[in-house]
């Protein structure tokens, strides 16, 4: 396993319990880009008991001004981050532009918000992952 692969594990086990939180650190890890990019901007704490945790607050504030600090990424990628600050269910932020989205991104998005809205095994069940 890589430390990301590591990271995405911690962080689902910090968010067990809560389809909401649940549901975006799934959006982050399965989409790939943003994990890295919040680490390496230390957006993730580490409570050194093995447990890690997304500092939300300052990811939201980082979509608030998007491209103008340390984390990079496309139109489609930043929908990606916001709408897992959203699901949190802690931060407004504008989903404006959801036709940003490309066609993957669709697909995890709404994976994502059937997990937050009915648990994981309800999202499973919509089949809305399948190519």
């Amino acid at each position: 396993m890589n430390h990301i692969t590591t990271l995405a594990a911690r962080l689902g086990e910090r968010a067990a319990g809560s389809w909401q939180e649940e549901s975006a650190v799934w959006l982050l890890a399965t989409h790939g880009h943003w994990l890295p990019q919040l680490q390496g901007a230390h957006m993730v704490a580490d409570d050194g008991n093995g447990q890690s945790r997304i500092a939300w607050r300052h990811v939201a504030s980082a979509c608030l001004s998007a491209g103008d600090g340390p984390l990079v990424g496309t139109r489609s990628q930043w929908q990606v981050l916001r709408l897992a600050c959203l699901l949190t269910g802690r931060h407004a932020l504008s989903m404006a532009n959801l036709n940003a989205l490309d066609e993957p991104n669709k697909r995890l998005a709404l994976h994502a918000m059937a997990w937050a809205a009915g648990g994981r095994a309800w999202a499973d069940s919509l089949a809305l992952l399948a190519a």
